[in-house]
């Protein structure tokens, strides 16, 4: 296998023509590059440069074939090498984010992707859409980098978590729904209709808002038709099958037959999260992070 340091003597004498002037170039003794490039040629079993006076020295016909060549090695090692220390740093290579439905309504996925192809256009941003217990399940066993996700109560072991989005909610409905018709909704309003909640393996998140939109209209807790996502509720509330509490972003949704009010007398605030674990790349996290500083 070639060396790289007799490569660059090679290359070093072929482009100043000249053993002293290769020798400051590398910053070694002339003597160093005469062995150098002597080892090169009987690797190789052929002669690359005719020796002249003084040291001056010209390329053979093989010195002029091989000499691209050296360069495009070099060139391929030194890039190997910077792509090292790229991915090292978290500058280059895979960075798998899962997120949430919401990631995308509220636009933040969008500003991340954009951000890294910007700041750190070596990564190769690769976005997969996972439930919010999915993805701390896959950032534990290293399936993902990071996770955009609906805060939780507490996290796994090892598992860092900042918050990066805070929106309003709104109740999502039929068009013809009765309280469709209403200037004013209330909380005790919203809590005496069927609800749908999509998260169907949960009992925290969005369920929690449901309860406390029942305690705010002084009522119970109403019945809950549990789905699986916000697309599948949304399509249940158009069709009018229920009421869901929903994030403001999801009003960007621009479904036939759902509209989305206000509740006058409640107010809260779902936030999303950036979860990823300690040892996650330094680079890639301060360009995800820096929105929300």
């Amino acid at each position: 296998m070639l060396e790289p340091d007799i490569l660059r003597a090679f290359v070093a004498v072929a482009e100043l023509g000249h053993f002293v002037r290769a020798a400051d170039r590398l910053d070694v003794a002339q003597s160093v590059v005469s062995k150098r490039l002597k080892r090169l040629e009987d690797q190789l079993g052929v002669r690359l440069v005719e020796r002249g006076k003084r040291n001056r020295v010209c390329l053979t016909r093989a010195g002029e074939l091989f000499l691209p060549e050296a360069r495009s090695g070099l060139a391929a090692l030194d890039r190997t090498e910077q792509l090292g220390r790229m991915f090292a740093r978290g500058e280059a290579g895979p960075v798998r984010i899962g997120f949430v439905f919401s990631a995308i309504m509220t636009g933040v996925l969008p500003r991340m992707i954009r951000a890294l192809r910007s700041r750190l256009p070596d990564t190769d941003v690769q976005p997969t859409f996972l439930e919010t217990p999915e993805q701390l399940s896959a950032i534990q066993d290293g399936k993902i980098d990071f996770g955009i996700v609906r805060p939780r109560p507490a996290y796994p072991e090892g598992v860092l978590a900042s918050v990066i989005h805070g929106e309003g909610v709104v109740v999502a409905m039929s068009s013809d729904h009765p309280l469709a018709g209403r200037s004013v909704i209330r909380a005790r309003d919203v809590a005496a209709n069927r609800m749908i909640v999509p998260q169907f393996h949960e009992e925290v998140g969005l369920i929690d808002i449901i309860k406390d939109v029942a305690k705010a209209g002084g009522a119970s807790v109403p019945e809950i038709v549990r789905t699986a996502d916000f697309i599948t509720a949304a399509g249940l509330a158009a069709a009018g099958m229920g009421l869901v509490m929903a994030p403001r972003s999801l009003t960007r949704l621009a479904l036939e037959g759902l509209c989305y009010r206000d509740v006058s007398d409640y107010q809260a605030m779902l936030e999303l999260v950036l979860i990823r674990r300690a040892d996650a790349p330094v680079a890639v996290r301060d360009v995800l992070l820096e929105p929300a500083r």
